[in-house]
């Protein structure tokens, strides 16, 4: 597809085509040949081929490269906002042609114990609206996830508490209620306090993670520290260790259901208790993807046909 309309401010120009526009609007966004590159699944030459043809045809540098990164020339950022209304418009086009048209692949993380709960249904309401597009999926802890989204590495996540970051959208979907889960085997209170498991086995995810956060807090606020803690990589094994009665540890309720339905396992209530914790969908600003919000779009209808988020606590 070309487009051969007068740019607005002036510039004199021969075709200019979406595909620079989209190389240009992706290395001004991110600073980088490289990350666009990697961003848009194509070889760094091509991203500069592309860069070379749309200077040639406003006339003028759109960036300096004389340092490590590339940034924007003053005629480079006035063209930023126009370039990407074209390709918000061509995501607007798109999406008149029907759920079917929305297609290729999308790189999707979803924190593992969301995952666990509701990942198969969303992947079933995506194949029945959006069947042409191929999700690839990574399932891990949101700390690990955030990390790869900016890195450019995905291009949506679903994360459990995560962080503002300029240049970022942030879309809450709710709360999500976690609780102590033990086995069944073990003797407990009705009413369970730090001191009952402080000499107990526990398993949490690894430091810099909600569930380590909460798990620790938890401990401090009656000025205790888990004695036998076992840091876990995986929620799902961490889930299955728990469900053995080899340790105590902080999941969403959820994702206990069916093993607490069963007899297996049970979840505490607790002095303190433990807050429910916000989950949210963040992807880049200004993302010309209507896969992104093919995906929000499926998430949101599975989440409300499900018993899960709650609402956010008001501030």
């Amino acid at each position: 597809m070309r487009i051969s309309a007068p740019y607005s401010s002036g510039f004199s120009m021969n075709r200019i085509t979406i595909a620079q526009l989209e190389a240009f609007h992706w290395t001004a966004t991110l600073g980088s040949i490289e990350r666009a590159a990697k961003k848009l699944n194509l070889a760094q030459p091509t991203i500069s081929l592309r860069l070379k043809g749309l200077e040639e045809a406003i006339g003028k540098p759109l960036f300096d490269r004389s340092g490590r990164s590339v940034r924007p020339t003053p005629v480079g950022r006035e063209l930023m906002p126009e370039a990407q209304g074209v390709l918000l418009g061509i995501e607007r086009i798109a999406k008149h042609g029907g759920v079917g048209d929305v297609a290729g692949p999308i790189r999707i993380g979803v924190a593992e114990g969301f995952a666990m709960v509701c990942l198969s249904q969303i992947l079933e309401r995506l194949q029945v609206n959006y069947p042409r597009l191929q999700p690839e999926l990574v399932v891990a802890t949101s700390m690990a996830l955030e990390t790869e989204l900016h890195k450019t590495n995905l291009d949506f996540a679903i994360l459990v508490s995560p962080a503002a970051t300029p240049g970022f959208t942030l879309v809450p979907f709710g709360a999500q209620a976690t609780s102590w889960i033990v086995s069944t085997d073990w003797d407990l209170p009705p009413l369970v306090r730090p001191a009952d498991l402080a000499d107990r086995p526990v398993i949490a995810n690894p430091p810099n993670t909600a569930s380590y956060r909460q798990t620790i807090a938890w401990f401090a606020a009656a000025g205790a520290t888990p004695s036998r803690l076992v840091i876990c990589s995986s929620v799902a094994m961490q889930a299955h260790i728990i469900d053995t009665g080899a340790a105590a540890g902080i999941y969403p309720v959820k994702m206990a259901e069916s093993a607490a339905a069963a007899g297996r396992v049970r979840v505490l209530t607790t002095d303190p208790p433990i807050q429910d914790i916000a989950v949210s969908a963040k992807y880049a600003e200004g993302t010309p993807n209507p896969a992104v919000g093919a995906v929000l779009e499926c998430v949101r209808d599975v989440l409300s046909s499900m018993d899960y988020m709650r609402p956010l606590p008001s501030d």
